[in-house]
């Protein structure tokens, strides 16, 4: 081996031991602060808020979701269209749109809680009425919520879109 080589082979040693290193301290550090919110009771609460808050998409009824909601919900429907903001504009923006679906079901393929986060994997099926000339529409979507005294305070939805 010559000594540039040598030295290289060290070199990245050093950087992976350091990412090591810097990833533990992260990780050490991340738990340390999650603190009493790392509880698993209330950690499977929060996940069923949220788990309970998908499945009740599929009565259509947006005054239903808004017991699930804080008053001041932050909501990004998908990146780039700003958020809704309250529950009288969650409510006068779903409204209509619940209306004009034959059916609503959300598929929950997986789901994590870290705190007051919960993280879920799901696909959004929105089915129009029979003899619509729109389509019916299938998201593969990855949903962030923020859940806190009982309610979903904040939830924005990425579209992990070319999976379906």
């Amino acid at each position: 081996m010559t000594r540039q080589e040598a030295d290289a082979t060290l070199e990245r040693r050093s950087l992976l031991g350091g990412l090591g290193a810097g990833l533990a301290l992260a990780f050490g550090t991340a738990a340390k602060a999650a603190g009493p919110e790392a509880d698993p009771a209330i950690e499977s609460e929060k996940e069923k808020i949220v788990t309970d808050f998908c499945k009740a998409w599929s009565m259509r009824d947006a005054d239903a979701l808004t017991a699930y909601l804080a008053d001041d919900i932050e909501y990004h429907m998908f990146e780039g269209r700003p958020p809704i903001n309250g529950i009288p504009e969650f409510s006068g923006q779903l409204k209509p749109f619940m209306a004009s679906m034959r059916e609503i079901d959300w598929e929950i393929l997986r789901s994590t809680v870290m705190g007051d986060i919960v993280l879920n994997e799901r696909i959004d099926h929105f089915l129009r009425p029979e003899g619509s000339q729109a389509p019916d529409n299938h998201f593969h979507i990855i949903g962030v919520f923020l859940v806190r005294d009982g309610k979903i305070k904040y939830w924005k939805d990425y579209n992990l879109s070319g999976t379906l």
